[in-house]
């Protein structure tokens, strides 16, 4: 005798009011059983996938943020490289001025390297006499005390056209006050030497010196340039003996400046 067995489902209303039976044959009950079991495993393949794409998604986004960084380094490193390449330009125009050598039209004069002394004998008078600033004849375009239709100042020092690059010498030895850039004399050195005199030279492109360095009467200390309130290459020279500002041209010897016209520059 064969017995039967049958499962049954009841399902009853919240309030029991109504119940519904569903016969359910082993052969249903196996499938509903098999269909649990792949509707579980389907849940959590599709739970893993999501979390798995949600996990890619994330590495994207933090490989697109290095990639953003590697790219700002890139773009970093080749604005370094553009300024080195002007960094070596620069280095070669000073080496070049600086190894040159002076012009067929430079007068005869003695060149004080940094940190040397006077080349050739001097005397003790020409020691002491404050020299001409520049070892190129130069033309002195505008002189101490000249003053502009326009202004109502005198000119404070001497201003001596030469090529850019032309060495500027100290006009006796002493030692460096200042040195530095300003809006008006550009780059800028200012010495000081025996008696309360002092001396500036402006508008310079280089400088040799710095502020606190002891200084010998030739002694090249910057190259000319037109830096600063300039509208060309000029040295401004600009003297002062206890504060009181001095005609240049009164004081240095040996110079060979000339005017525009090219007349000897006034005394």
């Amino acid at each position: 005798m064969t017995v039967l067995r049958q499962w049954t489902l009841q399902l009853v209303r919240r309030d029991g009011r109504q119940v519904r039976s569903l016969p359910l044959g082993r052969a249903r009950l196996l499938l509903s059983v098999a269909g649990t079991i792949i509707g579980l495993f389907g849940l959590g393949f599709l739970g893993g996938f999501l979390t798995a794409s949600r996990v890619e998604s994330s590495r994207i986004l933090q490989l697109e943020g290095e990639l953003a960084t590697l790219e700002g380094e890139r773009e970093r490193m080749n604005q370094l490289a553009g300024r080195l390449n002007e960094l070596e330009d620069e280095f070669g125009v000073l080496q070049d001025a600086v190894t040159a050598g002076r012009p067929a039209e430079s007068p005869p004069v003695s060149v004080v390297p940094r940190g040397g002394m006077e080349v050739g004998s001097r005397t003790a008078a020409e020691t002491a006499t404050p020299a001409w600033p520049l070892t190129q004849r130069g033309f002195v375009t505008r002189h101490f005390g000249s003053r502009p239709d326009a202004s109502r100042e005198g000119h404070t020092g001497l201003d001596i056209a030469v090529p850019t690059g032309s060495y500027v010498r100290a006009i006796q030895a002493g030692r460096v006050e200042e040195a530095g850039e300003d809006p008006i004399y550009g780059k800028f050195l200012r010495i000081a030497h025996a008696d309360g005199l002092t001396s500036l030279y402006g508008h310079n492109a280089w400088l040799f010196a710095v502020a606190g360095d002891a200084v010998e009467r030739l002694e090249v200390i910057a190259l000319t340039g037109n830096t600063g309130r300039s509208s060309a290459p000029h040295l401004h020279l600009e003297l002062a003996r206890n504060g009181a500002l001095l005609d240049p041209l009164s004081l240095v010897a040996d110079h060979s400046g000339r005017d525009n016209n090219g007349a000897p520059a006034e005394r």
